[in-house]
C-alpha cells in the first residue's frame, strides 16, 4: 500500500545535505539581490533554476525596451518582449543528468509535424588526449540541438519506455567521428584498465591473506604494489577519459563497460583502506608491552570493526559488476572470487563479535571459573563424545590464573559422589547408576553443562560460571596456530598432523603400563593451555579464524550462566542449544549415542536421506533414512568392536509416527539394572516426557526440548552396513491461504485468489558427526514452483531436492504457487 505524504511530510523527511542546500540558495540569493538591483545570480546546484521576479514596476535595465512613451498604459508581461543573455562555454566538468533530460522534453506540432524538443544542454569540453590512432582527439563541444522527427506519433506507453534508447541512438548519430573512435578508444582502455586491475587484485588478494596470516611485511609489501597500480589505473581513467565515459555511461549499449570498470576500480581502492587498518592493528598489537591476550585480541578488533566497512563497501560494488564486460576467461573465475570474498567478508564480521565472546569467556575485569569437558568423538556422545578428561580453569583479565586436571580424568569424580541416580534407561546398557562421565546423555548443550556443573559441585564442593566441551578435534587446529609441541616426559614431539593417532598408539600400544592413559592425556593438555597463554600477537587472527571454524562446526560448545554473555552466543549459533523454530517450519535432527561400541566411530560413515511428500491438502508425510557404514576391520583394536548406538531422530513437536523399521534391539540380560533405592533425577522428568512405544519396532516416543524424538537401537558389525528408517505426519499444512497475500513471496504470483505453500527445514547437525544429506520434497503436479532459498536446490518436474554435506546446521526453502 502505498502511503500518501503531505507537503510539510516530504520537506520534513529532506536529508540533512538537501536541506543545507536548499537555505544556502535563499541565502545566496538574497546576498545578491542586495548586492545589485539588475542581476540575480543563481546559485550553483544539480539543476539550473532560472529566478523570475514579478512587481508593479520594474528596475531600468539595457535590457528592456523603453516604454514611457505609453506612459498612461500599466506595463503587461505579454507586452514585454524578453532577450537571452549570451553565456559564454565555460570548459570545465559536468555530471549530465540525461534522465532527467528526456523526462523534460516535449512534443510540439508545427507545420503539421510533430517535433520532440529537446531542453538545451551546456556545453563542455574535453582535454585533449594522446591516442592510438594517427591524430589528436580535438576539444569537442557538444551544441544545444533539436531534434525533428516528421510524422511523428504522440507517444505510447511503451513508446514513452523506448525514448531513452531512441534518445541515446540520436546522440550517437549527431557525435563526430572522432568521438566514435574516442569511445572504440575507451572499449580497448576498458580491457587494458581490466588487465591492469588483475594485477592489482592479484597484490591485493596476496595483501589480504597474509594480513590475516599475521604476515605484516608481506601485507605492507604487496598492499603498496595495488596501490601503486590502481593510482596508475585510475589516473588512466578519471584523467583522460573522465567527462566522455560520464556522458557515455548514462547511455544503456555502453554503460556497462564504463561503470563496471569504475566499480572494480572502487572494490579495489576500498580492500586496499581496510588492509591498510588491519596491517595497524596487527602492527600496534605487537608493539604494546605486558598486557594479556584478551587486550591484544581487543587492539586487533578495533581495527577490524574499522576495517569492515571499507570491505562491504568494496562487495557492494564488486557485486555491481556486470561480468561480461570482463576478458571471458575470467568472468567465471571472478564469479568465484566474489562468492569467496563475499565468505571472507562474512567471516571477519564473526571474529569480531568472536573475540567479544573471547573476552567473556576469560572473564573481563571478572573472576570466573569454568568447566571445560574434553570430548572424544571417536566414541560418539549426544554432545560430540565421550567425556574421558576435564578441567577446572580460573580467569580474570583475560589470563588465565589456573588450570586444575585431575589425573584420573572424569572416574575421578566417580568415588566423590554421594548422590546415587538411575540413569537414561539406554545409558542403563553400560551401568546401571548416573556417572560423570555419561553426563552428556542431552543434546541439547546448556542443558548438559548444568547437569555436569551440578556432578563436579557435588564431587568437588565449588560452583562454576560457565561450561566449554571441546571436542578432541580442536587439539589439532590449536597446533596449527601454536606450533609443535613437545612432551619431554613421555618423548613426544606433538604437531597438528600426527597429535591424535601419536596420543591414541601411546596409548593403545602399552607405552604407558605404570601410569593411567587419562594422565598421559592430562599432562598434554596441561601443556598446551599454559603455551595458550604465551601465543604471540601475529598468531591472534589465525587463533580467531580455528576458533570461528570449531564453534560453527560445533566442535567448541560454550554455555554461560550470565545472560548477556549467554544471549551473544546464542544469536551466533555457538551454544549448542536445539533450535526454537517457527510454528509451521519444519525440523530434523539426527543424534546417535554410542554405548559399549568402544572407539568405532571413528570407522562410521553416516548418510541421511530425507524424503517430504506434499499431499493436495498441504499435510506433509515425510520419511527419514538413516544409513551407518562400519569401515573398520574386526580385528582392529577398539576400533573393529562393533558400533552400538541408540539413535534419536527429533522431529517437530507433534508429529506422529506412522511406521518405522531396520533397528536392531541389544539383548535384554546385556542392560544393567538400578537397585531400587537410587533416586530418579528430576531434570531427567521434567525434560523428557514419554509419549509412548511404537507397537512393531518398539521404537521410544518422547517430547523433549520443544521438538518429538523417536528412539531406537542400531547396531553395526564392521564391514558391514544398516539402514533405520522412520515415517511420520508433520502437525502442519504447508498451505497457508490466508496469509499468502500478505506474504513477500506474494509478488511472485500471477493470480490473486491462489495461496502461497511455503516449506521451510531447519536441520541440526549433532558435534563430532560428519554426514551426507540428502533431501526431496514432492508436491502436487499442480503446484508451481516459485522461490527456492539457495542456488544448490534443484527444481525438479515434481519437486525439489538438494545434496549436501552436514559441516555446520542448515536451513533450507522453497515456496510454491498452489492453483485453487
Amino acid at each position: 500500500m502505498v502511503e500518501k505524504k503531505s507537503t510539510p511530510t516530504v520537506q520534513a523527511n529532506l536529508s540533512e545535505r538537501q536541506h543545507t542546500d536548499i537555505l544556502s540558495s535563499k541565502n545566496t540569493t538574497k546576498k545578491s539581490q542586495k548586492k545589485s538591483s539588475k542581476f540575480t545570480t543563481p546559485v550553483k546546484s544539480k539543476h539550473h533554476y532560472v529566478p523570475v521576479r514579478f512587481g508593479s514596476s520594474l528596475p531600468a535595465s539595457a535590457h528592456v525596451v523603453d516604454l514611457s512613451t505609453q506612459k498612461n498604459r500599466e506595463p503587461s508581461l505579454e507586452s514585454i518582449q524578453s532577450f537571452r543573455e549570451k553565456i559564454s562555454t565555460i570548459v570545465g566538468r559536468e555530471t549530465i543528468d540525461f534522465a532527467a533530460t528526456i523526462r523534460a522534453s516535449k512534443i510540439v506540432t508545427a507545420n503539421n509535424k510533430k517535433e520532440v524538443v529537446i531542453p538545451q544542454i551546456s556545453a563542455v569540453s574535453l582535454p585533449q588526449k594522446k591516442v592510438r590512432s594517427s591524430f589528436r582527439v580535438p576539444t569537442l563541444k557538444l551544441p544545444s540541438f533539436h531534434i525533428s522527427f516528421p510524422a511523428l506519433r504522440l507517444p505510447t506507453r511503451s513508446s514513452r519506455r523506448a525514448m531513452p534508447i531512441v534518445f541515446a541512438v540520436a546522440l550517437l548519430a549527431l557525435l563526430p567521428i572522432p568521438v566514435f573512435t574516442t569511445y572504440q578508444n575507451i572499449r580497448e582502455d576498458s580491457q587494458t584498465v581490466i588487465y591492469a586491475s588483475t594485477g592489482a587484485f592479484v597484490s591485493l588478494q596476496e595483501s589480504t591473506t597474509a594480513a590475516l596470516q599475521a604476515d605484516t611485511e608481506t601485507a605492507q609489501r604487496t598492499l603498496q604494489d595495488a596501490l601503486s597500480q590502481f593510482a596508475t589505473v585510475e589516473q588512466f581513467v578519471e584523467k583522460d577519459h573522465r567527462v566522455l565515459t560520464n556522458i557515455l555511461s548514462n547511455i544503456p549499449i555502453l554503460g556497462d563497460h564504463i561503470t563496471s570498470r569504475r566499480a572494480i576500480l572502487s572494490a579495489g581502492q576500498q580492500i586496499a583502506l581496510a588492509n591498510t587498518y588491519v596491517i595497524k592493528g596487527l602492527d600496534d598489537a605487537e608493539h604494546a608491552e605486558d598486557i594479556p591476550m584478551t587486550e591484544r585480541l581487543a587492539i586487533i578488533t578495533n581495527h577490524l570493526q574499522q576495517a569492515l566497512p571499507q570491505y562491504r563497501e568494496a562487495q557492494r560494488s564488486l557485486v555491481s559488476v556486470n561480468p561480461s564486460v570482463l576478458p571471458a576467461d575470467q568472468q567465471k573465475l571472478y564469479k568465484e572470487f566474489l562468492l569467496l570474498y563475499s565468505a571472507l567478508v562474512d567471516d571477519l564480521g564473526d571474529m569480531t563479535d568472536l573475540s567479544r565472546v573471547v573476552y567473556d569467556v576469560f572473564g573481563g575485569s571478572d573472576f570466573r571459573r569454568l568447566l571445560v569437558l574434553f570430548q572424544n568423538n571417536n566414541e560418539i556422545r549426544p554432545t560430540g563424545g565421550f567425556i574421558g578428561s576435564f578441567a577446572m580453569v580460573d580467569t580474570q583479565k583475560g589470563e588465565i590464573k589456573n588450570i586444575t586436571i585431575p589425573g584420573g580424568g572424569s572416574y575421578d569424580i566417580q568415588g566423590q559422589l554421594d548422590v546415587y541416580l538411575v540413569p537414561p534407561i539406554p545409558l542403563q546398557l553400560v551401568n546401571g547408576r548416573w556417572e560423570f562421565q555419561d553426563v552428556n546423555w542431552f543434546f541439547d548443550f546448556p542443558t548438559t553443562a548444568r547437569k555436569a556443573e551440578q556432578f563436579v559441585e557435588s564431587a568437588e564442593g565449588t560452583t562454576f560460571d560457565g561450561t566449554i566441551a571441546v571436542n578432541a578435534s580442536v587439539i589439532e587446529r590449536l597446533l596449527r596456530v601454536i606450533g609443535p609441541v613437545k612432551a619431554s616426559e613421555y618423548n613426544m614431539l606433538l604437531d597438528a598432523d600426527t597429535v591424535l593417532p601419536t596420543l591414541q598408539s601411546y596409548v593403545e600400544d602399552g607405552h604407558a603400563e605404570d601410569e593411567a592413559p587419562k594422565e598421559i592425556l592430562t599432562a598434554v593438555l596441561d601443556q598446551m593451555l599454559n603455551a595458550m597463554q604465551d601465543i604471540k600477537p601475529q598468531q591472534l587472527l589465525a587463533l580467531l579464524g580455528e576458533l570461528h571454524e570449531a564453534l560453527s562446526q560445533k566442535e567448541i560448545q560454550v554455555s554461560l550462566k550470565e545472560p548477556a554473555s549467554q544471549a551473544r552466543l546464542t544469536s551466533f549459533g555457538w551454544t549448542g542449544s536445539v533450535v526454537k523454530t517457527s510454528p509451521r517450519q519444519d525440523y530434523l535432527a539426527v543424534v546417535a549415542t554410542n554405548v559399549q561400541g568402544e572407539k568405532s566411530d571413528a570407522r562410521i560413515v553416516q548418510d541421511i536421506e530425507q524424503i517430504a511428500e506434499v499431499q493436495e491438502d498441504g499435510s506433509v508425510v515425510e520419511k527419514v533414512l538413516v544409513r551407518r557404514t562400519h569401515t573398520g576391520d574386526p580385528s582392529e583394536v577398539h576400533y573393529g568392536a562393533s558400533n552400538i548406538t541408540y539413535t534419536r531422530i527429533y522431529v517437530p513437536e507433534g508429529s506422529v509416527l506412522l511406521d518405522a523399521g531396520g533397528f536392531t534391539y541389544p539383548p535384554e540380560e546385556a542392560f544393567h539394572v538400578p537397585e531400587e533405592w537410587y533416586t530418579k533425577d528430576p531434570d531427567l522428568a521434567r525434560i523428557e516426557h514419554e509419549v509412548g512405544i511404537h507397537r512393531n519396532t518398539g521404537t521410544r516416543i518422547t517430547n523433549e526440548f520443544g521438538k518429538t524424538s523417536f528412539g531406537n537401537w542400531m547396531i553395526v558389525p564392521a564391514g558391514e552396513s544398516q539402514e533405520v528408517w522412520v515415517t511420520y505426519r508433520l502437525p502442519f499444512s504447508v498451505v497457508d491461504t490466508k496469509q499468502s497475500q500478505q506474504h513477500p513471496l506474494s509478488s511472485f504470483l500471477s493470480h490473486g485468489p491462489d495461496a502461497v505453500s511455503r516449506y521451510s527445514l531447519f536441520i541440526q547437525k549433532q558435534s563430532g558427526v560428519e554426514s551426507s544429506f540428502r533431501f526431496d520434497i514432492r508436491y502436487p503436479a499442480s503446484w508451481i514452483p516459485k522461490w527456492k532459498s539457495d542456488d544448490a536446490i534443484d527444481f525438479t518436474s515434481l519437486g525439489a531436492t538438494i545434496q549436501t554435506d552436514l559441516s555446520t546446521d542448515r536451513v533450507y526453502g522453497v515456496a510454491f504457487e498452489t492453483q485453487t
